[in-house]
């Protein structure tokens, strides 16, 4: 088990970590459990074996592990496989959810049912995953295409002024023309 997992108790007494940081360590250390070899005798003693052995974990005492996947947790990393990337400091914070949301954009983007509906697998009629991925490649290099070309049709071309981008917003109404006519009161 990497260091960080062994001391989570010892440095969350010593206020070195907070307890919700001490929490992800503690849960961190799943993958290092011993594994049942076989059921437990009549006296109840039971053989256990290593997490690597099992298929569990990587071990650099065990050669033959190393290199299973990168899921299985290993003694030579201190980072847990379903940790979540995070901010490196609170400075590159906005730079990661700013890249984070054009991601997340770019997906609603392609998903919509009115264009390439990358969600709907049913609009991919072909079996098997291999030519399900080529026909999601073509239908997002498509998207990707779309978007290049809003983009170009926006800038300014030689010595002509750049075209002004679409927008999608709704007229505001004003507020009399919301309700029928004589069931707002008057203003005098």
């Amino acid at each position: 088990m990497p260091e960080p997992l062994i001391n989570a108790t010892i440095d969350l007494h010593a206020e070195r970590i907070d307890r919700e940081t001490w929490v992800r360590l503690i849960a961190a250390r799943r993958g290092y459990r011993l594994m049942p070899k076989q059921n437990a005798d009549a006296d109840g003693y039971q053989r256990m074996m290593c997490p690597a052995e099992a298929g569990k974990a990587q071990c650099p005492i065990k050669p033959r592990t190393m290199g299973r996947g990168i899921h299985l947790p290993s003694p030579l990393s201190t980072r847990s496989p379903a940790q979540r990337a995070r901010p490196r400091s609170a400075a590159s914070a906005p730079i990661y959810f700013r890249l984070r949301n054009s991601v997340e954009g770019y997906n609603g983007y392609a998903k919509s049912p009115l264009t390439e509906g990358i969600e709907a697998a049913g609009s991919r009629r072909i079996r098997r995953i291999a030519a399900q991925t080529i026909l999601l490649a073509f239908q997002l290099a498509h998207a990707d295409r779309r978007k290049i070309k809003k983009w170009l049709e926006t800038r300014a071309l030689g010595a002509e002024r750049p075209l002004r981008r679409t927008h999608h917003r709704r007229k505001i109404k004003e507020p009399g023309t919301w309700t029928p006519t004589g069931h707002l009161s008057s203003a005098a």
